[in-house]
């Protein structure tokens, strides 16, 4: 199938909204924790700070291309490049003491150690095993598609950090991924406990269409739930592995009022989000 652009089927929220919100929601904690996002991931950086004005409000906001912790933004910036980033910030890091902070197992404050909290890395390629790529499709040096690169991913994957995509197609969901990147499950089994000293893998993943999960034993992706407007054949048919399905798979819960209200009146005002173009197929 062609790329369309997702649609829950209402016109109550965008679908980018629905993610937000599902993300926001699995940050709930009132321990001191972490969140942010990527350079042009804006949609885990909304649920980071949408997390911080609702079910987390201990939540450390860091966006590392800005190198700003807490920004307190009225517009969404539109990736944590973005200066926007920096409004109201409670300090700002040079860009060379964040990523010092990483290499040193360490978030952008000495309060809280890498792993505490939860984010979204994203991937031009996403394996069975939740490893992501971003540096290229085909063999070095000739890649028919080449990436951003690393960046921080290898270091913010060395923590429990979840998986994010705008988009949701066969060429995405791959099952062995070109180049790791952003290290997941590995291999499946242990062999990611063996190698980063039993440090957990990513938990979730989020797609426009469905949120997955992975097995307790392998580590294998499996569905965990379908965004309203699509079915369990709709994610199967646009996924280039085999998932785990076990018994009825249920809707993803939509965004009450009050998480809309929130995010549009504290985190987007200007509807970014909801005019935010995520698709399915390719």
């Amino acid at each position: 199938m062609a790329a369309e652009q997702v649609t829950p089927g209402t016109n109550r929220y965008g679908m980018a909204e629905l993610m937000v919100v599902c993300m926001a929601r699995v940050m709930a904690t009132e321990k001191e924790t972490r969140g942010g996002g990527g350079a042009n991931a804006i949609i885990p950086l909304s649920a980071s700070r949408l997390a911080q004005l609702t079910v987390a409000p201990n939540l450390w906001l860091t966006t590392g291309g800005a190198g700003s912790i807490n920004g307190k933004f009225e517009k969404l910036p539109l990736g944590t490049w973005d200066p926007r980033s920096d409004s109201r910030a409670e300090c700002k890091n040079y860009m060379i003491d964040v990523v010092d902070g990483f290499l040193q197992g360490r978030a952008s404050t000495d309060r809280m150690e890498l792993g505490q909290g939860l984010g979204a890395l994203g991937g031009i390629q996403i394996d069975k095993y939740g490893n992501s790529n971003m540096i290229g499709v085909g063999e070095h040096p000739r890649l028919k598609f080449r990436g951003p690169g690393t960046v921080g991913t290898i270091w913010l994957a060395s923590g429990p950090q979840g998986i994010f995509t705008e988009h949701h197609n066969k060429r995405l969901f791959v099952d062995k991924v070109d180049y790791v990147s952003g290290p997941g499950w590995l291999d499946g089994g242990d062999s990611r406990h063996k190698l980063l000293n039993g440090r957990d893998g990513p938990p979730l993943c989020w797609s426009p269409i469905a949120v997955c999960d992975f097995t307790e034993d392998d580590h294998h992706m499996r569905l965990a739930s379908v965004h309203p407007g699509y079915t369990v054949n709709d994610v199967v048919a646009n996924t280039g592995f085999d998932l785990v399905i076990e018994g009825d798979i249920p809707t993803t819960t939509e965004p009450t009022d009050w998480e809309l209200n929130v995010l549009r009146g504290r985190v987007d005002p200007e509807g970014r989000l909801r005019d935010r173009r995520l698709t399915v197929g390719s």
